[in-house]
């Protein structure tokens, strides 16, 4: 298991041992963490920052480098499930979310091939391809851009591989996921952000603000930490070391390929089958292929990131729909597990249970769509005491 995006990275930190005094501690390193490291740094809270493997070595790294807008849920059906004004502002959310992580990335000079060049949602059958129409018309209604592509609007690779109705979204975008987060992770730590990578939380006694124990292990022995606060970014980890997330966020595994590179077929990042399959083609020219977890949903829960072989395979088959691709090999076949919140939204705020101790967490599969932001929201509850975005996604929706 090979991930593309990973190859060649390591910690550049040591892990922490022994015993500590904190104001703040952030646990996790992906792109949530990354950004509540980063702005709690520059709002002059220098966080102690910890990971249990390496900066974005989780789902932040392991995904397709969408930057998209809107939950797991095509629009109409949001709006069906959360209603109207809730669905239009959550929508507006993530779009927010991606005009902030474009503007990190010419801040700090990320070098990470961003480029917005939008998505393409595919229907695969005509129940999907009604729906599609449906969440384009609501979205335009509510100012958000869609753009039907149907007959020769619709390229014709696509069309020669079967589907006939697609929707591009033109504010949607595309990043090397693990070189931004890690871009992220170099202006944290040069604001004041303390990391040590290689360092897993084991447990949180949380007595309430001001005092909260964080305690650790790594090879290099255990650690303890004081800490007035304490944040958790670990998304499906997070019930592994707070009680109250274990039956709220689901760890579901993803699977991911990676061509040899290939003739220059896709424009942008795709969505097809209700977003079941998604692929896009780098910079590099490599296709980067992932999905079809609905084959056998009930094999791809857990934390093991491990390869599922009929998924994979399925995966590799649905390449040859595309005759150039038929003779292009997959060179990297990985997995990553996400955190999918019971109701499909984040889940941001304090921790019922855990005074002391605030999350951001439970992205179901659309973390480039909502972290970034989610990681800011932290660094606002810690140095101001509340957040509009956290206000959004409350913890406490689910004691109801």
């Amino acid at each position: 298991m090979n991930p593309y995006w990973l190859e060649g990275l390591s910690p550049i930190t040591p892990p922490l041992v022994g015993d500590h005094e904190r104001d703040v501690v952030v646990i996790g390193a992906g792109l949530c963490g990354a950004s509540t490291a980063l702005a709690l740094a520059e709002a002059g809270v220098a966080p102690l920052w910890l990971e249990r493997g390496f900066v974005s070595v989780g789902a932040s790294g392991r995904n397709a480098g969408f930057v998209l807008q809107g939950t797991a849920e095509r629009y109409s059906r949001a709006i069906g499930v959360m209603g109207h004004e809730r669905a239009r502002t959550v929508h507006g959310w993530s779009r927010d979310n991606h005009l902030a992580m474009a503007a990190a990335v010419e801040r700090f000079g990320i070098d990470c091939a961003y480029q917005k060049r939008g998505s393409l949602q595919l229907a695969c059958a005509p129940a999907e391809e009604a729906e599609l129409l449906e969440s384009a018309a609501r979205l335009v209604e509510d100012g958000f851009a869609a753009h039907v592509w149907a007959g020769t609007d619709l390229p014709a690779c696509y069309r020669e591989a079967g589907f006939k109705v697609g929707v591009h979204l033109p504010d949607d975008g595309e990043l090397q996921p693990a070189k931004f987060v890690r871009g992220l992770a170099a202006a944290a730590r040069a604001a004041g952000a303390d990391l040590h990578e290689g360092t897993a939380t084991t447990r949180i006694d949380a007595q309430g603000a001001g005092d909260v124990t964080v305690h650790t292990s790594s090879a290099a022995g255990p650690a303890t930490i004081r800490a007035s606060l304490v944040v958790v970014c670990t998304n499906a980890y997070a019930g592994e070391i707070l009680p109250f997330f274990a039956d709220k966020v689901d760890p579901v595994r993803g699977q991911m390929l990676a061509t040899a590179p290939a003739p220059r077929l896709f424009d942008c990042p795709v969505y097809a089958d209700h977003g079941y399959d998604y692929w896009r083609q780098d910079e590099t020219g490599r296709v980067v292929l992932g999905g079809w977890r609905n084959l056998d949903p009930s094999a791809e829960v857990g934390t093991d990131e491990v390869l599922h072989d009929g998924i994979q395979a399925r995966m590799a088959e649905f390449l040859h729909r595309f005759p150039a691709l038929r003779d292009v090999p997959v060179t990297h076949r990985w997995s990553g597990t996400m955190g999918f919140s019971r109701d499909g939204l984040p889940i941001c705020g304090a921790v019922p249970g855990a005074p002391g101790v605030v999350a951001a967490v439970g992205f179901t599969g659309h973390g480039f769509g909502f972290a970034f932001l989610a990681g800011r929201a932290m660094a606002e509850l810690v140095t101001e005491g509340r957040s509009d975005f956290a206000d959004a996604f409350p913890a406490r929706r689910f004691l109801r």
